[in-house]
C-alpha cells in the first residue's frame, strides 16, 4: 500500500493509471445531489448486477469490471428507476457490474436521509473490490463549512487510493437543475476536484447540462427525470471518450 503526499492540483486534466486488459477501474465519485425530501426508497440497494455491454464495447469476452458509485439522490436515481440513473446508464454502456452506494441527501459533510454521509459509502466501498469508482461533487455540500468539506474529501479519496492503488478514480462536477447554480456550487466542485486530482484520479468538468432545460427535470426542479439522467450520462461519456481509455 503506497503512501501518498499532498500535491497541488495540476493545470491540466490528470491521467488515469494504465489498465490491464482484464481489469479496468474507474472512480468517480458519485454524484450531484439534492437536499429535497427523499423518496420512499431513498437508498440504492447495495447489490451488484451485470449490465450487458453495447455493440462495439471493449471487454465483451472478459470478466465484467466491478464499479461502484458514491453519491447522492441524483446518483441514486430518485424519482426514476434504478436502471435510469446515470451511473447505471454509464455502466451499461461499458458492460460494468455496478454497485450503486448513493444515499439521498448525502454529501462529504451533509448527512443524508438516514444520517449517513459519503463516509459510510466509502466504508462500504472499501469492503468491495471495485475496479471503477464513480464519484461526483454534490449540491448537498454547498452550504457546509468549506474547510470540513475539504478535509473529508481529501481523507476519503486518500483512503480509496490506498485501498485500491490500481483503480481508476473518476470524479465529476456536481449536477445542478435548470436554474443558474450559485457560486458555492462551483467552490464545492473545486474542492472535490483538487481531492480527486491529488490521488491521480481523473476529474471531469461536465458543466451544468441541465441548466435552462426544465423539461429534463422532475417537478421539484432538482432531480433529473429519465431524459435528464440520459443527458447527464451522455455528457459524462463525452468527457471520457477523448481520454482513449480501454473502457
Amino acid at each position: 500500500m503506497r503512501t501518498l503526499t499532498r500535491r497541488r492540483p495540476r493545470a491540466h486534466a490528470t491521467r488515469l493509471p494504465l489498465l490491464a486488459p482484464a481489469a479496468l477501474t474507474v472512480a468517480l465519485l458519485a454524484l450531484a445531489g439534492c437536499s429535497a425530501t427523499p423518496s420512499a426508497r431513498p437508498v440504492a440497494a447495495q447489490s451488484t448486477s451485470v449490465a450487458a455491454p453495447v455493440a462495439g464495447t471493449a471487454r465483451q469476452n472478459a470478466d465484467p469490471v466491478d464499479a461502484v458509485a458514491i453519491g447522492d439522490s441524483i446518483a441514486f436515481g430518485k424519482g426514476v428507476t434504478a436502471a435510469e440513473a446515470w451511473p447505471a446508464i454509464l455502466s451499461a454502456s461499458h458492460g460494468w457490474r455496478l454497485t450503486d452506494l448513493a444515499v439521498s441527501g448525502s454529501g462529504f459533510v451533509k448527512p443524508g436521509w438516514n444520517g449517513a454521509t459519503y463516509r459510510q459509502q466509502v466504508d462500504a466501498a472499501l469492503h468491495l473490490h471495485p475496479q471503477v469508482i464513480l464519484l461526483a461533487a454534490t449540491r448537498n455540500d454547498r452550504d457546509q463549512d468549506p474547510a470540513a468539506v475539504t478535509a473529508n474529501a481529501d481523507r476519503m479519496l486518500r483512503e480509496l487510493r490506498e485501498a485500491f492503488p490500481d483503480a481508476s478514480i473518476i470524479g465529476i462536477t456536481g449536477i445542478w437543475g435548470s436554474d443558474q447554480p450559485p457560486a458555492t456550487m462551483t467552490h464545492v466542485d473545486e474542492i472535490v476536484g483538487d481531492a480527486v486530482r491529488d490521488v491521480d484520479g481523473t476529474w471531469l468538468d461536465i458543466g451544468f447540462p441541465l441548466v435552462g432545460h426544465p423539461d429534463l427535470l422532475q417537478p421539484d426542479g432538482i432531480h433529473p427525470n429519465a431524459a435528464g439522467q440520459k443527458v447527464v450520462a451522455r455528457t459524462i461519456e463525452s468527457k471520457l471518450r477523448p481520454l482513449n481509455l480501454a473502457l
